[in-house]
């Protein structure tokens, strides 16, 4: 009820009728835990956003997967949703996620796939061909798209094609993209962003196999190189960042099965 998002009359409504359930982070349904699969209740589906959110849909037998993805436009006021879709992110293999079709019943997605065993995320599944456009035409997609991107670089969905020189150039990017929206000079010192905390910046990989003083200095040297090259305002970061991604095969690529 105290919630600035809440316009008046909603919470008017809310103080004649009250709400009587939430949903909790952690379920349980047949004593097997909900907490981190497709599932909130039997006829609920849990869908994660790449802003960390996580959105609750009931679904009826009828319901689609466009319907969900269509829901969360006006949700998030998105208007380029060409770009979206929903994929299933098999636990424990972060590297492997399945494309949903449009047209595809969450019921029947539901009855296929072990729900403790997958994720439903909403994602940027067809990229733009050109990044200023999106940037110009739905700046709350391209915004999305940029979320997007880093907690992949981090969460190391690209391990298999990401070098360790690209990871350090990304994290010189996205600290510069940070400085810029923060109002910062692109050329504080390293030192002085010590309080974001390194690892919001490079894998734990790259953190486990490099000294921190070391890392330091490799992500200084690249935030010089880039600052040379590169307009340091906070769109140009960001394009930066995804133009830097997408020489990745897996961003935005697809693989298919094939029998020869």
């Amino acid at each position: 009820p105290k919630s600035s998002f809440i316009t008046p009359e909603k919470r008017a409504k809310l103080r004649s009728n009250p709400v009587k359930v939430h949903f909790a982070e952690e379920v349980e349904v047949n004593g097997h835990s909900q907490g981190n699969s497709l599932l909130f209740l039997p006829n609920v589906l849990k869908v994660y956003l790449e802003n960390g959110q996580t959105k609750a849909f009931k679904f009826e037998p009828s319901t689609t997967v466009k319907d969900i993805v269509m829901t969360l436009k006006e949700k998030l006021s998105l208007s380029r949703i060409e770009h979206f879709s929903l994929v299933l992110e098999q636990q424990h293999s972060i590297t492997k996620l399945l494309l949903l079709h449009d047209e595809e019943r969450i019921q029947q997605v539901v009855q296929k796939k072990e729900a403790h065993d997958y994720r439903c995320l909403f994602r940027v599944c067809f990229l733009p061909k050109f990044l200023q456009t999106l940037l110009q035409e739905d700046p709350a997609a391209f915004e999305y798209l940029y979320l997007q991107g880093v907690n992949d670089v981090l969460q190391e969905r690209f391990a298999i094609e990401m070098r360790c020189n690209t990871a350090l150039r990304l994290a010189a990017l996205h600290i510069q993209e940070r400085l810029a929206s923060c109002g910062q000079s692109p050329k504080t010192n390293l030192k002085n962003i010590k309080t974001w905390g390194i690892e919001n910046f490079v894998s734990s990989t790259l953190l486990r196999n490099m000294r921190e003083k070391d890392l330091r200095k490799a992500i200084g040297y690249h935030m010089k190189k880039s600052q040379s090259l590169h307009d340091p305002k906070q769109k140009q970061a960001r394009i930066n960042y995804l133009e830097e991604l997408s020489d990745l095969k897996s961003f935005g690529g697809k693989s298919f099965s094939a029998t020869m």
